[in-house]
């Protein structure tokens, strides 16, 4: 028999669906018993069975659901979603032209530039250069004449200190006890010596009388004079242990600065090095800032530039724009063999309290007649001469200000002789990064491409 189609509507009952073709079921009609799968209570579906019935299709299924599931939301809801969308873009496309911009640079023209000097009358006086260290030509390292443990220290760095003043004691217990054990073999060695010269006086006179032999006398004689050795010695051992006892207070050699203190209290110190003091044995250095002087090597083929009271110009990397004078004081004659160079020593006119020692410094020497050269005139600017340009309007110069050129309307003076650099007497002040050499025709406003 053919099966046939026909909707149902279903209700759970247990694990099991019963179905009616039309509506609940009635009393006396059993329903159908079937199995449903994926679908929900109260739903239509189509079944198959053995019954023939109406095979006209219903419409019904095609329905439209309005419900509520799946409906789309209103129109106006979109923009969030949208607004959404355009920031992800736009920071896409931001972030792509970060990218990129570096990389579009190299289709631009490339261009040499070369920047504008500004000379100082002082340099363009300067004969060489050279670098240093500044140091006090009158300087001390301070250690102990014995050993002992630092008692007190009186002194920290950056104090200044005179001759004489205490820098440390060292603990001198030993040394009291020794003085006075030498006191009193003192007063011993001259009461033996007074003993002495009253028996020497007593055989004097029995001599005379000749109730003695001058054996006798003589060994009496003996006698006082090693005594007045012993006093001797026992004075001399005195000043030793006073002497030892004055070196437990250390004091200071010479005026200056405390610039290290290598030991604390409590520390051994000792002659030579000891402990914390390292191989110097120091426990502080001082410098006398009064004498500051500059250290600094010359290539030995330059040396015949220099000559003695040379002037100079000092500059300190830990001072900016503050420029020393001063004058070459001293060519060592010795050289270094290995580093070809001979050290030479500048004397610092105008130091102040800004200037310590062991600075790193730069020393510009003048020539001879450089303090007359310094008098005239003012700094200058200096270019190439392939960097100035000449039209109908006049001299001019390109500058490059960020990417782009500018035009900047210049007046020159003379040339040098060394080099063929031109001065520019108004338009530039110095530090101006320009264009020399050919542009292509490129004028104002133009991008390049620095090399």
């Amino acid at each position: 028999m053919p099966r046939h189609r026909r909707t149902a509507t279903y209700e759970q009952v247990g694990g099991f669906f019963n179905t009616w073709t039309s509506g609940p079921p009635t009393s006396g009609c059993a329903p159908e018993r079937f199995v449903v799968v994926g679908h929900r209570p109260g739903r239509q579906f189509r079944i198959m069975s053995d019954e023939k019935e109406n095979l006209e299709p219903d419409l019904s299924v095609l329905r439209m659901d309005r419900s509520g599931e799946g409906r789309r939301p209103p129109r106006g809801r979109r923009w969030p979603s949208v607004l959404a969308l355009l920031l992800v873009v736009s920071v896409l496309i931001a972030g792509l032209a970060v990218v990129l911009a570096p990389r579009l640079s190299w289709f631009l023209p490339e261009v040499d530039t070369i920047t504008a000097r500004l000379v100082t009358p002082a340099e363009a006086s300067s004969v060489l250069t050279a670098t240093g260290y500044t140091y006090a030509r009158e300087r001390a390292a301070v250690g102990a004449k014995i050993i002992g443990r630092v008692e007190r220290l009186l002194v920290d760095e950056g104090d200044r200190v005179r001759t004489g003043d205490t820098i440390a004691v060292l603990e001198s217990d030993d040394l009291v006890a020794a003085l006075r054990q030498r006191q009193a073999e003192l007063l011993q060695a001259r009461a033996t010596q007074a003993d002495s010269r009253r028996q020497e006086a007593r055989f004097e006179r029995l001599l005379e009388a000749k109730a003695i032999s001058q054996a006798e006398y003589d060994a009496e004689a003996t006698r006082l004079e090693v005594a007045n050795a012993q006093v001797a010695l026992a004075e001399a051992n005195l000043a030793n242990t006073r002497a030892r006892l004055g070196y437990a207070v250390i004091t200071a050699p010479i005026p200056g600065v405390v610039i290290e203190r290598r030991v604390e209290v409590g520390e051994m110190v000792a002659p030579g090095g000891f402990t914390t003091q390292q191989a110097t044995g120091a426990i502080v250095r001082i410098a006398n800032l009064e004498t500051l002087e500059v250290e600094a090597d010359i290539n030995e083929g330059y040396l015949s530039r220099l000559s003695l009271e040379q002037p100079a110009i000092i500059r300190v990397d830990a001072v900016p724009g503050r420029e020393y004078h001063g004058r070459l004081r001293q060519i060592v004659p010795t050289a270094d063999r290995q580093r070809a160079v001979v050290e030479v020593k500048v004397t610092v006119e105008d130091r102040d309290e800004r200037l310590l020692p062991d600075m790193s410094v730069n020393v510009t020497f003048l020539a001879p007649d450089g303090d007359s050269a310094m008098a005239v005139g003012g700094a200058r600017v200096i270019v190439p001469a392939d960097v100035v340009r000449v039209d109908e309007a006049g001299e001019h110069v390109l500058r490059v200000v960020e990417g782009r050129l500018r035009r900047i309307a210049v007046e020159t003076g003379e040339v040098e002789a060394e080099d063929g650099s031109v001065v520019v007497l108004s338009g530039l002040q110095g530090g101006e990064v320009l264009i020399r050499g050919d542009t292509g025709g490129m004028g104002d406003g133009a991008r390049v491409r620095t090399r």
